[in-house]
């Protein structure tokens, strides 16, 4: 069932306007991005970093995440992808978590693990004061990272076996696969405003890499994972592995862990294509063109299986 609509940022204004930026004027479409290419790379620029130092960090963040901090660092350096959660199992921010001990720029300075954690960079004050809530006396220091200090980039369509536990990766960068799906490449945190090296196809825009992410039928952000009110099954982070059934207590468990045994999940986020009634046929895949001229339906409007009667989907 569908749960909400993956909207992208360039549609948000067209719900209200409706047809504006569906038309095949030039003014209308020049402010769209481009169909984003079979390889490339983009530095994200909608995302921030938080810092979280100490002898206590791991455990920390145990009690407070969806991952299982313990598992996932015990064999590899690379980082994972989590979630938090608030007391009554809903999400407050999707991240990335990356240790960094193993890294020159890190690991040489201090001596206590770390990590950077990778979230919508409009919460990540957000994110910082939630930490600091439960810091309580735990060994930690918490900073929000400066955007010049290290840069967020989404790579797609290279070699997907690259080894980001070794120290001397890239002058010291610290990435991992991003399993929300399949083929949706890597991300890679860079220092100093370096670009990833030798890396194939072409610099793209976050908007470009954003609207490949929507096509693949991956949520990300408050925009599309609704802080405190939905549920982490309800936005597939249960499908894109970044949660661990198994692990012990942690903030928002409770219902988190019911659901999963219940085996009940009444909706989901999905991705829609939207096409005329006029085509011939649906398209066979997602499909993006910024030229299309279509008229969307109003908010109100009901949605409903094609030649059915009953009750509404949404």
């Amino acid at each position: 069932m569908l749960s909400r609509a993956l909207r992208p940022h360039f549609l948000r204004s067209c719900l209200a306007s409706r047809i504006r930026y569906f038309s095949t004027t030039p003014s209308a479409y020049l402010d769209l991005p481009p169909p984003p290419p079979p390889t490339g790379f983009a530095r994200l620029t909608n995302r921030a970093l938080i810092y979280i130092r100490g002898q206590d960090a791991p455990h920390y963040l145990q009690g407070l995440t969806t991952a299982n901090i313990n598992t996932a660092t015990a064999s590899s350096q690379s980082g994972f992808y989590s979630s938090f959660l608030n007391a009554q199992g809903r999400v407050l921010h999707d991240v990335f978590i990356y240790p960094t001990s193993h890294s020159p720029n890190f690991g040489e300075k201090y001596d206590d693990p770390g990590f950077l954690i990778d979230v919508d960079k409009a919460h990540a004050e957000a994110l910082r004061g939630h930490l600091k809530r439960f810091k309580l006396r735990a060994k930690i220091v918490l900073r929000v990272i400066e955007p010049e200090e290290w840069d967020v980039w989404g790579t797609w369509g290279g070699d997907d076996t690259t080894n980001y536990d070794s120290s001397g990766f890239e002058s010291g960068a610290i990435g991992c696969l991003d399993t929300r799906a399949p083929g949706m490449g890597q991300r890679i945190i860079m220092h100093d405003g370096q670009k990833p090296a030798e890396l194939p196809g072409k610099e793209t825009s976050t908007e470009t890499y954003d609207v490949r992410r929507m096509l693949y039928g991956v949520p990300q952000g408050h925009s599309e994972i609704i802080s405190r009110e939905a549920l982490p099954q309800e936005s597939n982070i249960d499908y894109m592995g970044g949660i661990d059934f198994r692990k012990g207590c942690y903030v928002g468990q409770e219902l988190t862990i019911r659901t999963h045994h219940t085996g009940v999940v009444r909706k989901r986020i999905l991705p829609v294509q939207v096409y005329r009634t006029e085509d011939e046929k649906p398209p066979d895949t997602l499909q993006y063109d910024p030229k299309t001229s279509l008229e969307l339906p109003g908010a109100a409007q009901n949605i409903a299986r094609v030649n059915t009667r009953g009750r509404s989907a949404g």
